[in-house]
């Protein structure tokens, strides 16, 4: 975390914040409100009783304005990301129309498919039929030529030596003919039912590839509608988180300007009574906490995220659950947490002269209510060195910001010798 600098420097961007360029927009919009609020904030606290109070109650009030033209604007974005919303809804439910008739497309191809492949079955479980009852048929051709050729043709000895007569085996010869030729006239039409079958197989097999041409190509659709619909679904789901950080946004800005408001009132009614105690003990203040200073003011620093600037006060490291106290006696104008600062108390020590000190672990006091000098107004813990060197602490007159270690008792304080 950058220190507080009221003036110029910026805090560490916090979390619901709005990037719309990436992560560089993603500080420097948390940085300008945080700058904003911050500024707003000590202008209502350094305001003067007297008449230049209208002056300054005038500029927190344009300020006021300005964060009410903020709000406008995130609502306008508010509205912008719904409408894109339900355009995304309308375009997803169209999508899952398509989706729902590809598949029903898919289903009957599938189907289709499946009907062929059954008829693919059936045909080829008849062309084994048919080829078996040819094998039968050419077996007994192949006995009966066998046999045609053993009795040999019908001759002298063939008459003398038969038992039968020469009518008788003449007419069983024209049998055995007319046998041959019978089952030759079946072997020729079973070969020929063959061919009629294999060509159905083929044509059905021929049916069945353009029908997984079909398939593959409304699988590729469906493919195709199912990353169209995870692409929209993830556009939903950045509007959606888009439209919700602008309406916490939205919510911030609402809060900033009413705690200004608020501030204001509380400003107009306070009054100076303090003494000049604290400009009178310059130099011999007690430090806010017992530790080691490792940021001085005017320090150039660089935060653990990359965020450089200009110190306006000091930082100091101190062990876990060390007490931290106010520097001198004043009335607490701010204790809080304040956004980018973490958890942070503001003093009034009287003639425009005030102490802040932020990253503190726990608040031990309240607003408007008075303490004194080594009075305890907080604890320190791991918070203030978490993202940052320790933690922090500012003096200011009005808006100027002051060298703490020109107030501070040197006796009491360690620097680091880094």
């Amino acid at each position: 975390m950058t220190p507080l600098n009221l003036k110029a420097a910026g805090p560490l961007p916090v979390a619901g914040t709005i990037s719309q360029d990436g992560g560089g927009a993603s500080r420097r919009i948390p940085v300008r409100l945080n700058r904003l609020l911050l500024a707003l904030l000590f202008v209502a606290a350094t305001c003067h009783w007297s008449g230049a109070e209208q002056d300054e109650v005038a500029r927190v009030r344009s300020n006021v304005q300005r964060l009410q033209e903020s709000i406008s604007r995130q609502e306008q974005k508010i509205s912008e990301s719904r409408q894109e919303e339900q355009s995304i809804l309308a375009e997803l439910e169209r999508l899952e129309q398509q989706i729902s008739g590809q598949q029903e497309k898919l289903d009957a191809i599938k189907l289709k498919v499946l009907r062929q492949e059954l008829l693919i079955e059936d045909q080829q479980g008849k062309l084994y039929i048919i080829k078996a009852q040819k094998d039968t048929v050419e077996k007994h051709l192949q006995k009966r030529i066998t046999a045609y050729y053993t009795m040999g043709d019908i001759g002298i000895l063939n008459v003398s030596f038969s038992t039968r007569s020469l009518p008788e085996l003449l007419s069983f010869r024209e049998a055995f003919d007319h046998l041959i030729n019978y089952d030759r006239e079946v072997l020729v039409k079973y070969k020929k039912t063959m061919d009629q079958q294999q060509r159905a197989k083929q044509a059905l097999e021929l049916e069945k590839e353009v029908l997984e041409d079909f398939l593959s190509q409304a699988r590729q659709e469906k493919d195709n509608l199912e990353q169209s619909k995870v692409r929209k679904s993830d556009l939903l789901v950045r509007v959606r988180t888009q439209e919700k950080l602008h309406q916490q946004a939205v919510d911030e800005l609402n809060e900033a300007s009413r705690s200004l408001v608020d501030s204001i009132v509380a400003i107009k009614n306070q009054h100076e009574i303090l003494e000049q105690g604290f400009i009178a003990n310059k130099g011999s203040l007690s430090p806010p906490a017992n530790g080691v200073i490792v940021t001085i003011f005017g320090q150039k620093i660089e935060d653990k995220f990359g965020i450089t600037g200009t110190s306006s006060g000091i930082e100091i490291r101190v062990p876990d659950s060390t007490p931290v106290v106010s520097v001198s006696e004043g009335e607490v104008i701010f204790s809080d947490y304040l956004r980018g600062y973490g958890n942070t108390v503001i003093i009034h020590h009287g003639y425009q002269y005030y102490t802040v000190t932020s990253r503190l672990e726990k608040l031990g006091v309240s607003k408007g209510i008075k303490v004194a000098a080594h009075e305890k107004i907080g604890i320190a813990g791991d918070t203030a060195t978490l993202f940052n060197r320790g933690i922090y602490f500012e003096i200011r007159h009005g808006r100027q910001s002051l060298d703490p270690l020109l107030w501070l008792n040197p006796d009491k304080m360690v620097l680091s010798q880094r």
